[in-house]
């Protein structure tokens, strides 16, 4: 058994394509659980693992990591991710995130969804982007198969960008990194839907903007877990992002796709 999920995840770094990290981080999970005073931990992990030896060795790796944590009516959310990309002693790519959301009576129709996040992307150009808020979420539906979704609060969000994402004709003579401070509002709906026991398939689309100027970041996410075992699984995601004014001159949209094999504890 340890054998065939070392060559499962050996074999899933040739199946997973060049990513670009996305601003909005998407980590959302059922709440159709029942609630028990037991402690119940769930735990997934997906990582892959290039190396191309050429002229310098190359070297590309894609680690993520979620956890659940449920007791009585209170649910704790977390999720990381750090992807690297070296060639030689050249940092290509170096992008990561660290999520943390926690819910109280997750069943109840209304319920507050504080959340923290920190993250990083040297291609975009974000040096650091760091958010604390709360939502409101409402569920609207909640069904043994499908279920809906929605959220509304507000963040504060910290960000600096330079110009490693701009193309050199675009960018300006006095390039100094650009520090943003704003308090923004935070919004998304969300459908879930499960028609089998090996089956799930997740729509989110966020909306993040200030509330004194409307000029919005738009994110869809779309995932599809599929079960194979006990522990192991698969997904397959794609998510977008449309910023309509970005703080540096980059382009206004851009996506990841990504096909991964899952561990689970």
């Amino acid at each position: 058994m340890r054998f065939s999920i070392f060559f499962l995840l050996i074999f899933a770094s040739f199946l997973t394509p060049k990513l670009i990290s996305a601003q909005i981080i998407s980590i959302d999970k059922s709440d159709t659980a029942d609630y028990i005073k037991k402690t119940q931990f769930n735990f997934n992990f997906s990582t892959g693992l290039e190396v191309d030896k050429q002229q310098t060795t190359l070297y590309d790796a894609t680690n993520i990591a979620e956890m659940m944590l449920q007791k009585n009516k209170d649910l704790l959310l977390f999720a990381a991710s750090y992807r690297f990309t070296y060639n030689g002693p050249d940092d290509i790519l170096n992008a990561g995130y660290f999520h943390l959301r926690y819910r109280s009576h997750y069943k109840d129709k209304f319920q507050p969804e504080p959340f923290i996040q920190y993250q990083w992307d040297n291609k975009r150009g974000i040096e650091y982007r760091a958010i604390a808020g709360a939502n409101i979420r409402y569920n609207m539906w909640k069904g043994d198969k499908l279920e809906f979704n929605a959220g509304i609060g507000l963040m504060y969000e910290s960000e600096r960008w330079n110009y490693e994402g701009v193309d050199t004709n675009k960018i300006i003579p006095n390039k100094t990194p650009i520090t943003n401070n704003y308090i923004k509002l935070n919004s998304y709906v969300r459908m879930d839907w499960k028609p089998n026991s090996n089956n799930d398939f997740a729509i989110n689309v966020f909306l993040q903007t200030r509330p004194d100027s409307f000029h919005p970041r738009i994110a869809p996410h779309i995932q599809w877990n599929i079960n194979a075992g006990k522990h192991i699984g698969f997904s397959i995601s794609y998510s977008g992002m449309y910023d309509e004014s970005p703080v540096v001159p980059i382009h206004n949209f851009y996506f990841s796709l990504s096909n991964s094999i899952l561990v689970k504890f």
